[in-house]
């Protein structure tokens, strides 16, 4: 730090606590342990409020000067664990983001008292955008090497629960995700017919819960070019991601017919409604999935899907021929294995013989 006023035996310290500083006094014989893990606790801490911070230590909650005797090893120690300790943090605290500086305390005549120093640790500020992964669209929190998350508010270092975790990292990305949005308008304002920049916009307002613009993004990709059917399909995958399963139904209705022997739609339509609990549904998703099959008669996935539907139907029978059918047509298909055994465990537990 420049211009740092001396640490004064007893004295009051020029600054208060606040967001971005913190003081903590230690009493303990070994000062070692208890320093590295404040030192944790606060640098994660303050980046992760986003501020600039300074955390003194041997300076009580009233700003009194106290110091906490340290021998030359154990401020050499300080120095060396701090660092390995800040790189098993979750992501890792790189050194360049804080810095460790010991501080004489002095007497009242200003002479250095032996071994009595006032720890500083700085944290550098930074900015949030390093907090967001752009390629996954997630955002994180730094986490110490026991798992714990910290954030410096107001006076206080507070460790956040789990509720509190996602809520806070979800306050943050709804917050990017808008930038992202607004940038994506912007764009859309010199090239509204931008298919890429609708498929983005899409993609961000689902991931933002905003289902207006997400519709609005689709129906104009739709309008664009009303025989891809792969758009179509997407629509009603978002919808199913948000759980509008009706939503999703609905729009690959009106996608059958523009192109009723579309597998992909087909495909799309019975793994939505076998996803049912409802025997209506799954009857349906039955039938689909029998179109889909005399489209293309070798696709051993579609055969799979009709042994799931006779299975939740209760035709155990017929579902073992149907896997069975599978495994002949790919016999490595590990869906198909999978599905036969659950199949007959079912059919063990209600008593019925092959």
């Amino acid at each position: 730090m420049q211009n740092q006023p001396p640490f004064i035996i007893n004295s009051t310290y020029h600054r208060e606590e606040s967001k971005d500083i913190e003081f903590k006094s230690i009493a303990s014989q070994h000062p070692v342990k208890k320093i590295v893990n404040h030192a944790e606790e606060y640098i994660t801490g303050f980046l992760n409020a986003l501020v600039e911070g300074q955390l003194y230590i041997g300076i009580d909650d009233a700003g009194k000067i106290l110091g906490v005797k340290l021998s030359r090893s154990e401020r050499d120690e300080i120095q060396k664990i701090i660092p390995n300790k800040l790189r098993n943090t979750d992501p890792i605290v790189s050194p360049s983001l804080y810095d460790i500086a010991f501080y004489n305390v002095l007497n009242e005549e200003q002479k250095d008292i032996e071994d009595l120093f006032v720890v500083n640790i700085s944290v550098l500020g930074v900015d949030e955008s390093q907090f967001y992964r752009t390629s996954s669209r997630e955002y994180f929190l730094y986490k110490t090497t026991g798992g714990s998350t910290y954030l410096k508010t107001g006076t206080d270092c507070i460790k956040l629960n789990t509720t509190e975790i996602a809520q806070e990292i979800q306050k943050r990305k709804q917050k990017y995700l808008k930038q992202e949005l607004d940038n994506i308008d912007d764009k859309l304002l010199q090239n509204p017919d931008n298919r890429s920049l609708l498929k983005e916009k899409a993609n961000i307002a689902k991931l933002m819960g905003d289902i207006e613009k997400m519709d609005e993004s689709y129906k104009r990709l739709i309008n664009l070019n009303p025989n891809n059917s792969r758009t179509r399909v997407d629509y009603a995958s978002a919808h199913k991601s948000i759980g509008d399963l009706e939503g999703a139904l609905d729009i690959l209705e009106d996608a059958l017919k523009v192109d009723g022997d579309n597998l992909s739609i087909l495909k799309t339509k019975g793994e939505i409604l076998l996803g049912s609990d409802s025997s209506d549904k799954v009857k349906e998703a039955f039938q689909t999935y029998e179109t889909a099959l005399k489209l293309n008669p070798e696709d051993y996935t579609i055969i799979t899907q009709i042994g799931i539907a006779l299975r939740k139907l209760g035709k155990y029978k017929e579902s073992i021929k149907v896997f069975n059918l599978a495994l002949a047509k790919s016999p490595h298909y590990r869906a198909a294995k999978y599905e036969k055994r659950i199949t007959y465990h079912k059919m063990f537990e209600g008593g019925i013989r092959i």
